[in-house]
């Protein structure tokens, strides 16, 4: 009973850290001003030509479509794209043997999988709204909601007598593709003359997602109360088991 107490003690105590994340994902989304590409510009111009390029790293939101002057190839569905993620996995068969809850082993053939490629590429792009548009280097950056592009199923020639049938591989593909709206959470900063959304220079958030700025909120709000309340749950019942394992 003790060892189940840890568990769920410790288990209360990622789901809080999880919902600390949250809670700083809204602080910090809810504290940074919108910008529009004119007035990043604006600002970049100003600052760079009284301060100097190193003097600007302003925290900023943006919002618009994506373009891409030299975009990536979609390795399967060959699409245009500004970042992808293809793994491919080969999927099996396997007998596996486990003991039931009357102490009893039970072999039944299963279905499983194993990553034998994955690779993730980026590439730097324009994000462009109604007054102009923004250069994004996407390097550091976390990119939530990508596209799901391409789930394909090859079968094996020859799936083999051994103990472990291969069954095939299967090949997926999500994406970020050229012409999508996205909103970003960066840091705008000069490289070379050039203004550039990027993840800030000492560090913090940099986020790309296809969702807006309200239902990334809403998202975040529901996330962190659920997480909130799952820590105080697993909490509560670690405790009550350490305590009755103490005492019996």
């Amino acid at each position: 009973m003790t060892f189940i107490g840890i568990l769920f003690l410790l288990a209360a105590v990622a789901l809080f850290f999880g919902y600390r994340s949250q809670q700083a994902k809204l602080r910090a989304i809810g504290a940074t001003e919108t910008y529009t590409a004119a007035l990043l510009t604006q600002i970049h111009q100003r600052i760079v030509g009284s301060l100097g390029g190193e003097a600007l790293a302003e925290v900023c939101e943006v919002s618009g479509m994506i373009e891409c002057d030299e975009p990536l190839r979609g390795p399967v569905s060959g699409q245009a794209l500004v970042a992808y993620s293809h793994v491919v996995s080969r999927e099996f068969e396997e007998p596996v043997t486990r003991t039931n809850t009357e102490g009893k082993s039970e072999t039944k053939v299963e279905r499983g999988s194993e990553v034998i490629e994955s690779t993730q590429k980026r590439v730097a792009f324009w994000i462009r709204d109604e007054t102009g548009r923004v250069l994004v280097d996407p390097e550091g950056a976390t990119i939530e909601d990508q596209q799901e592009l391409a789930n394909r199923f090859e079968e094996a020639n020859d799936p083999g007598l051994a103990r472990r049938r291969n069954l095939g591989k299967r090949s997926r593909e999500s994406g970020l593709p050229v012409g999508v709206r996205v909103f970003i959470f960066g840091c705008a900063v000069d490289r070379g003359g050039q203004l550039v959304i990027t993840r800030p220079p000492k560090g913090g958030r940099f986020l790309i997602s296809r969702k807006s700025e309200q239902e990334l909120v809403s998202s975040a709000e529901g996330s962190a109360r659920t997480l909130r309340l799952l820590a105080i749950v697993s909490g509560v019942i670690g405790g009550l088991t350490l305590i009755y394992g103490l005492f019996t």
